[in-house]
């Protein structure tokens, strides 16, 4: 059986203000030390065979590039990757040096997805980001020159005072690069974050939901006349250049996530690893798995988060493969449901399956729920 593995890195030099994943901005001298857990770790399940790998964090590329260097040398030791179809690293561009793009390349990093964000330097400095702009197009040609050719951008709308001519300069900023794949999310303010502290101090305004939707429809239409699929709700990419590590996810596959705070999804088990980078560091040190907590997934829930993550993607959902995999037809499941969701203009259904018309897009979640019933 194959795998998709995400491997986290919680360092970075600066905690951007909309950011809630674990990383540190403060702990640089224990990367060694995480390293080190972190080959530890992926010996527990040496041999597993692993078909994508996805680098994230926190910023990879704030580790140095030896250490970088070993975590991707240990996967391919450690690992089965002879199926093995794409490497992923996550960026930001103010990390991206010759050295570190030398070192990705050097070890099987095929695939690059940089944190743009915004092309507006005052967005920039709104987001906390620590890069410009022209460290992004410096970089991004750099790694070019390294030898990649496949590169995603991430970009961010809904920016408390971005206005519609801001991101349109973004989104033609980003295009003009030409890379082969664009993510563009709508920011979220979670709690616990720089930014939801000042929500609630009153500094801080949420964008109005009126322009965030006509951001994201002005991307989608703007993108796709550029050549740019959008194969995923947040997602655009040339053809054949579709994240494989994420469309796993999306058709709810099997992973095994590795660090500190990475979830892994086998066997119908959800399990997570432990936040804080102490402990995660001491239990590897003694011997252990670093597993928080563990949960087992009933056949019902497997069956509604495939649905709702097939739902996400233009593909939508297959029947066959939904009939193989859990043995009934999901027309005859939800037959009066899916009748009233295609009347309601919501979804499309076809011979081969079903998946959201636009108008679903924008209420994915009234369509979601329905599945839940």
């Amino acid at each position: 059986m194959e795998h998709s593995l995400y491997i986290h890195i919680p360092f970075c030099e600066s905690k951007c203000l909309y950011c809630d994943f674990v990383s540190y901005s403060n702990l640089a001298h224990m990367q060694q030390d995480y390293v080190k857990a972190l080959l530890t770790e992926m010996r527990f399940y040496r041999g597993t065979r692993i078909r994508t790998i996805f680098m994230g964090g926190g910023t990879p590329t704030c580790l140095a590039p030896g250490l970088i260097s070993a975590v991707l040398k240990g996967v391919r030791d450690i690992f089965n990757v002879g199926g093995c179809v794409e490497i992923t690293v996550e960026a930001n561009p103010g990390t991206l040096t010759k050295n570190m793009l030398t070192a990705l390349k050097g070890n099987g990093a095929d695939r690059l997805s940089i944190g743009l964000q915004s092309w507006n330097p005052e967005e920039l400095r709104t987001l906390g980001r620590i890069h410009n702009r022209g460290e992004f197009v410096e970089n991004f040609r750099k790694a070019r020159d390294t030898g990649f050719d496949n590169i995603n951008v991430d970009l961010i709308f809904g920016i408390p005072g971005q206005t519609m001519d801001s991101w349109k300069e973004t989104l033609n900023a980003t295009t003009a690069m030409q890379p082969e794949h664009i993510s563009c999310y709508s920011l979220k303010i979670e709690e616990g974050t720089g930014f939801h502290r000042m929500l609630n101090q009153g500094i801080l305004h949420e964008t109005d939901p009126d322009l965030d939707r006509e951001m994201y429809h002005y991307a989608a239409g703007f993108l796709e006349n550029s050549g740019y699929n959008r194969y995923e709700i947040s997602n655009f990419a040339l053809k054949g250049r579709e994240c494989a590590h994420n469309l796993a996810y999306w058709r709810n596959m099997s992973y095994i996530g590795v660090g500190a705070s990475a979830h892994s999804y086998t066997g119908r088990v959800r399990r997570w690893n432990v936040p804080d980078i102490h402990r995660y560091c001491s239990l590897i040190e003694r011997g252990h798995l670093p597993v928080e907590g563990s949960e087992n997934i009933p056949e019902g829930t497997e069956m509604f988060e495939t649905v709702f993550l097939n739902l996400r993607t233009r593909r939508g959902i297959d029947f066959c493969e939904f009939k193989e995999r859990f043995g009934t037809d999901i027309r005859l499941l939800y037959k009066d449901r899916l009748k009233e969701l295609e009347k309601e203009g919501l979804v499309e259904i076809d011979e081969e399956g079903l998946r959201l018309t636009n108008m679903g897009i924008d209420l994915s979640n009234r369509v979601f729920i329905e599945f839940l019933r």
